[in-house]
């Protein structure tokens, strides 16, 4: 599915932002973002982030530290990240890692994306698309802005 950003349908102002992996909206001053990261493995679930703009950032440098630091593993391991958001692990040998993210929201709280490393790279350039979406929403920028 192609990455799509439109305003709410329910006319609150926000922007909804789709991606194959992360989906939510954003306030336009940012102060309220909710990132839901869908799941590719176990049924069709989802975690939800209820967080600002500042939030959002701060759960991609945390998904990317815990990248950086363990997607080259290529044996059995299990790693947590340091604000306890995400984990990433191979239940075993030869077998695809899985990202678990641990959400905010009870109802929706944890997700699992099994794959590669070059899978899970997928997921933190879509985290930069909805990164940049929500900094064009807060400067303005956003779908249905004057030109």
């Amino acid at each position: 599915m192609a990455y799509k950003v439109f305003p709410a349908p329910t006319g609150s102002g926000n922007t909804v932002f789709e991606g194959d992996v992360l989906n939510g909206y954003t306030t336009p001053d940012g102060k309220k973002v909710s990132l839901q990261f869908y799941s590719n493995d176990r049924g069709y679930t989802a975690a939800n982030y209820v967080t600002s703009s500042d939030g959002a950032k701060a759960l991609r440098k945390e998904l990317q530290d815990l990248f950086d630091a363990n997607a080259a593993k290529t044996g059995v391991f299990s790693a947590e990240s340091t604000g306890r958001a995400f984990k990433l692990a191979r239940e075993f040998e030869g077998a695809p890692m899985i990202l678990f993210c641990n959400g905010t929201d009870k109802l929706r709280g944890r997700c699992f994306h099994r794959g590669d490393a070059e899978a899970l790279k997928k997921i933190g350039a879509e985290f930069d698309q909805v990164l940049k979406t929500i900094d064009d929403v807060m400067a303005g920028k956003g779908p249905g802005a004057e030109a």
